[in-house]
């Protein structure tokens, strides 16, 4: 646990602005359009890239390369990618 604590609280984990203006960009456009849906989406699909594809070398070193949190983290993630397209089927109440 103090591994986790340790890792959210590093000064290392960090995002490029640029990629930060393109998302706030990104997410401001779905918002004005009603596509909500797809907004939540792109902020997910920003959030996964950051938290693991980004920082990844952070990331295991903080979990101490064991194969436990990488496993945790996909199953996390297929669970949102599985929820997120039951949502798409499901409509909007008006």
């Amino acid at each position: 646990m103090d591994n986790i604590i340790e890792f959210i609280s590093d000064q290392r984990f960090s995002v490029p602005l640029g990629q930060v203006v393109i998302f706030v960009v990104v997410n401001s456009v779905c918002l004005l359009t009603g596509r909500h849906k797809l907004g939540l989406i792109i902020s997910y699909l920003f959030v996964f890239y950051w938290g693991y594809f980004y920082n990844r070398e952070h990331l295991t070193d903080a979990l101490g390369n064991t194969t436990w949190g990488l496993i945790l983290y996909v199953i996390a993630g297929m669970l949102m990618i599985i929820m997120v397209i039951l949502g798409f089927f499901k409509s909007s109440r008006d």
